[in-house]
């Protein structure tokens, strides 16, 4: 797992999170609750970016043991077709 991709993923997306807690916060009108809505706007988004990147290069990993192509892949249950 390449650790350096999932930290930029998690930053990223800590990012918008916090853009998001300061947009709720202006549309609140409640300034006490500023850094509260910046910290856990910023901390879902980490964990959320994290973690997506975590089960894709996870997702990736297991194509590549099993030798299967994306295209071959069953969208619905991520099971390769049988022919």
């Amino acid at each position: 797992m390449n650790f350096r991709t999932v930290i930029f993923s998690g930053i990223m997306t800590a990012l918008i999170g916090a853009m998001l807690g300061l947009a709720v916060n202006h549309i609140s009108e409640r300034p006490s609750r500023r850094p509260i809505s910046l910290i856990v706007g910023a901390s879902l988004g980490f964990v959320i970016g994290a973690a997506y990147q975590a089960v894709e290069q996870g997702k990736s990993r297991i194509m590549d043991d099993n030798d299967i192509e994306p295209s071959e892949q069953n969208q619905v249950s991520g099971e390769p077709y049988k022919k």
